[in-house]
């Protein structure tokens, strides 16, 4: 009995770590997307209203979808911290799901918030914008491969393993 039992809790763990590497994947995608709903909607700010950056990011924080180390940066800026300060601590801080790549774009674009008139603002938004459309064009194909092949191998792995202690 309690074999059967290891079994099944053997079986759980390998499939539960390849749902675990998709569900990975499948965050680094959902964050980019985020982040460039966020980048349009920042553009569309500066085109119209052209308000502050801490309540460009105060206002995407209200919505009920934005890029999960927004809320961060806005709780750093309303304790005194300066905008790029962060902007860039937020992003280092684990647990949003994005690569170094990702990461090191949006840095970038922190940089540049804030440091420039409303034009030269919207072109680095665009250009960022670019930039991070061909990163969630890679993280959509690797979701779609490689996450569904790391959720089959799990379930396989678990299922040999049960056979070969059979």
């Amino acid at each position: 009995m309690l074999n059967y039992i290891a079994m099944a809790l053997v079986f759980l763990a390998c499939a539960g770590t390849g749902a675990l590497v998709s569900r990975t994947m499948m965050q680094r995608a959902r964050q980019l997307e985020l982040s460039l709903q966020m980048i349009a909607q920042l553009r569309a700010q500066l085109q119209y209203n052209r308000p502050p950056v801490q309540t460009m990011i105060a206002d995407l924080c209200q919505q009920t979808h934005h890029p999960a180390f927004l809320p961060r940066c806005l709780h750093s800026m309303n304790t005194g911290t300066d905008f790029p300060q962060a902007w860039h601590g937020a992003l280092q801080t684990p647990g949003h799901g994005l690569k170094d790549d990702d990461r090191r774009h949006l840095l970038s674009l922190g940089q540049l918030l804030g440091a420039s008139d409303a034009a030269g603002q919207r072109e680095a938004l665009q250009l960022h914008e670019t930039l991070l459309t061909a990163q969630l064009d890679q993280a959509r194909t690797v979701r779609d491969t490689r996450g569904k092949a790391a959720f089959t191998l799990g379930v396989l792995a678990g299922l040999t393993v049960m056979i070969l202690f059979m």
